[in-house]
């Protein structure tokens, strides 16, 4: 039997969500040790990985640092029913080109449009950053905040025109996937679930404070006037419906279950 691996995540991230959902969709089993921001910096260090490579699964002897290498793990064993990827090649690539579109361009506007709203706010951010970590970064946390906030605006570069511009990159991603969902059609490519859809909903959750992302986010009544704007804004696109429809439908049953003992 399969024992639960340790994964180490930074709480708050869209590819930590991404790789908890792959685990759920391919029922391995997991148990998170997640970290607040910077703290996972030293965590990653431990196991001899560099800032970047999380999230991280552990199946010792072997590690796998990042999304590719996790899906890479479970996706070629997977049998029909719990496959992300067709069996046309061609679809396949066009599906992986997706999700690291989704990934990194959109949800690089993701990290920069939300950061540079929530972190000036302390309550907005407390339950994303200490949820489940170790008590002393909870401490940590709470003592010097206006430190890890100061050390994240400079590390991600974030200014109102890096926000902007992330909001831009946001608001295209959201343009392609009402394109795709105009025909109508049930799924982002084919006629299955894929990994481009879980890759856009996860990269997209903080943009409209899905229900069940697993970071933690705000509820929109808490979060100020400017964000709540743009979030409703994307709520109300075909995309944004999209985004809940998967956690919805493809995310919140996997985890009751999960948390039931099921399979």
């Amino acid at each position: 039997m399969t024992t639960n691996r340790p994964y180490i995540t930074l709480l708050p991230s869209t590819d930590c969500d991404l790789g908890r959902w792959i685990q759920l969709h391919f029922k391995e089993p997991y148990i998170e040790h997640p970290h607040a921001p910077i703290f996972h910096i030293l965590a990653l260090k431990w196991y001899g990985f560099g800032k970047n490579d999380y999230p991280l699964l552990i199946d010792r002897p072997n590690f796998y640092p990042m999304i590719e290498k996790i899906f890479g793990l479970y996706q070629p064993e997977a049998d029909a029913e719990r496959s992300l990827l067709p069996d046309d090649p061609d679809l396949s690539k066009q599906i992986m080109d997706a999700q690291h579109y989704f990934r990194f361009t959109m949800g690089g506007g993701t990290v920069n449009w939300a950061y540079f709203h929530l972190l000036p706010h302390k309550n907005l951010t407390w339950k994303s950053f200490t949820t489940g970590v170790p008590w002393w970064e909870t401490l940590t946390v709470a003592i010097a905040y206006a430190v890890i906030k100061y050390l994240m605006f400079k590390g991600l570069g974030l200014t109102l025109e890096v926000a902007e511009k992330g909001l831009v990159a946001v608001r295209a991603g959201f343009d392609k996937v009402d394109g795709l969902l105009a025909n109508g059609r049930s799924f982002l490519y084919g006629d299955r679930l894929s990994i481009a859809d879980l890759a856009f909903a996860a990269s997209a959750a903080p943009m409209v404070l899905a229900n069940g992302y697993g970071g933690f986010l705000p509820t929109v009544e808490q979060v100020p006037p400017e964000m709540r704007t743009v979030i409703e804004e994307l709520r109300a696109r075909p995309a944004g419906a999209y985004v809940q429809r998967l956690y919805d439908e493809y995310r919140l049953p996997l985890e009751a279950k999960a948390a039931l003992g099921g399979d």
